[in-house]
């Protein structure tokens, strides 16, 4: 979700073909004005993540083209790249049905993220066990709990097909990590438990902590959202902090990582 900067061109190839050919028309009647327009605005920003995760995917194969860890899993990253640019087309598409605006696309995260990982080992372990691995674990179960609640068909349709996706990410991810293990000296594991760390502290912070915002300010939330894909701030929270629990941190002990220091040290720099 690979450096390629954002603009017209990207957004117009994101709009072409027809992603939503398959899928039911929304049916709208029984939600307010306000409930449509509020709803609709994440179809945006889910593009936009999904075009993020495209972009990292396209860096992971290329990473893994130089690094001997990584050689034979290109075609599946390459794979899994094709999948988020779909998605990204397929939450565009969305959006735009309900009336959304086009999203904005922003490759700067990505670049971020990208630059200090410059040797191509560290970048497919890095990116593999983060934004892969614990990433797309968290993401399945933000949609998963997103398709439980949603009611109205196209949502429902659309979040259901990026679920089906979401579950062969995280597998990709933890086979990949797990099969790359036994090949990394001491300082690589090292890295990798810093980079478990740093990384639940950084998901937390922009997946559960807005939420967690919401229901310290007290505000009520409208039931109809979640019915327009839009999950609730308990449900966002309880999901987030599950698949943290029940299923990264244990994963990672597996792995052979220290899944609850890093969990508990998400916060301390340099532990």
């Amino acid at each position: 979700m690979t450096t390629a900067a954002p603009g017209a061109d990207r957004g117009a190839f994101l709009q072409a073909g027809g992603p939503l050919d398959q899928f039911p028309l929304p049916v709208l009647a029984g939600y307010e004005q306000a409930e449509v327009a509020f709803a609709r605005n994440a179809w945006p920003l889910r593009a936009a993540e999904e075009l993020r995760s495209a972009l990292i995917f396209r860096a992971l194969a290329r990473a893994s083209t130089r690094s001997p860890i990584g050689a034979g899993w290109t075609a599946l990253f390459l794979a899994a790249a094709h999948d988020e640019i779909f998605h990204a087309k397929l939450c565009a598409a969305t959006g735009a049905r309900l009336g959304a605006p086009p999203p904005r696309y922003d490759a700067s995260l990505v670049h971020a993220r990208l630059g200090p990982l410059t040797d191509p080992t560290r970048r497919v372990c890095a990116l593999v066990l983060i934004e892969v691995a614990v990433g797309e674990t968290i993401s399945l179960a933000m949609f998963r709990a997103g398709r439980r609640a949603a009611r109205e068909p196209l949502t429902r349709a659309v979040l259901e097909r990026i679920l089906i996706d979401e579950v062969r990410h995280q597998r990709l991810g933890w086979s990949a990590i797990s099969a790359w293990w036994p090949a990394l000296d001491e300082p690589a594991r090292a890295a990798l438990q810093q980079e478990a760390r740093a990384g639940l502290g950084a998901m937390e912070q922009q997946i559960a902590a807005p939420a967690l915002h919401w229901l310290q300010a007290n505000v009520a939330f409208n039931s109809k959202y979640a019915e327009l894909g839009v999950l609730e701030p308990e449900a966002r929270v309880e999901a987030f902090y599950a698949a943290v629990e029940r299923l990264v941190v244990p994963r990672l002990t597996r792995l052979g990582l220290d899944g609850r220091r890093a969990w508990r040290d998400r916060y301390s720099a340099g532990r």
